[in-house]
Order: structure tokens, then sequence, then C-alpha cells
């Protein structure tokens, strides 16, 4: 579990969407996550709900869903490397999620509501610039994830 302070400041400080972000900034947020544990098969967020947080996977497996136009499930991705994160899409685009996210096995994540982030960048407004550029790598390597992936499929 993540009780201590010290620990939720080690993770924050070691994941990709804080890359670049000073001590005084991961304290802070720290002080505004809140830490949540599913159990296996919990669904974390569902798609189609309002997008008003950022998830970081501390320990567990996620996996990513959402339905194809005959309404079936397909799996998008698996989350199981501490550090991932998801909802990130909610800073820039106040629509419905666009997957549903549940968990595989027990999982422990923390959560930063937009309220929380939205506070946090008018404290620290350059951690903003930041997040956001950190947002938009891990998105390009999505993408670039994506793309081949497609290429596979369409070479078949």
């Amino acid at each position: 579990m993540v009780e201590s302070p010290d620990l939720r400041e080690a993770f924050l400080s070691e994941s990709p969407l804080f890359d670049g972000l000073g001590k005084a900034e991961i304290d802070d947020l720290v002080e505004r996550a809140e830490i949540h544990e599913f159990t296996a098969e919990q669904i974390v967020v569902e798609e189609g709900t309002l997008g008003d947080a950022i998830f970081l996977l501390y320990d567990g497996r996620l996996s990513v869903h959402t339905r194809d136009e005959e309404g079936r499930d397909v799996e998008l991705a698996t989350l199981d490397r501490r550090g991932a994160f998801f909802g990130e899409i909610s800073l820039a685009d106040s629509g419905p999620r666009s997957a549903t996210v549940r968990a595989d096995s027990g999982a422990v994540l923390l959560k930063l509501s937009l309220d929380a982030l939205n506070a946090f960048f008018a404290q620290f407004s350059d951690a903003q610039v930041v997040v956001l550029r950190n947002i938009a790598r891990v998105l390009a390597q999505r993408l670039r994830d994506s793309n081949a992936l497609v290429s596979t499929i369409s070479s078949s």
C-alpha cells in the first residue's frame, strides 16, 4: 500500500507524468492525491462517463476496453507498470471518457481529481506546462504504438 507520504512522494517523483517537477511541487501533489483500492474485475472508470480525474497505477494490473460498432468488448491495452496513468485526456477535453478501465487483479491507484490539479496549477503555474508536455509525450508514444498495430493488422 502507499500509505506513507514518503512512499507517495517517491512514487510520484518516478512517474513519467510528473517528470521534471521539483520537490515542493511533488510534496503538494502528495497532499492532494487520494489512494483508492480496487478488487479484481472492479470497474475503475467507465466509457461514456465524465472524466473528472487522472489515475496513476501504484500496484496491480488494469485493462482498458471499449465497445466496437456491434457492441463487442475490445481490449485496447493492459496497464501493469507502476506509474502508468490514464484519464489524462480529461485535462484537455471535458468530453466523456473514451474507454472503460477495469482492475484485472487487485489494484492500488492514486487519484488526482481535476479540481485538485487545477488548484495545483493555480499555485504552481509553471508545472502545468511540464505536466502537459509529459502527457503529450506519452500520447505520442501511444499513437506510434497504435499506428504500428494498425500497420501490422492491415498487412495480414
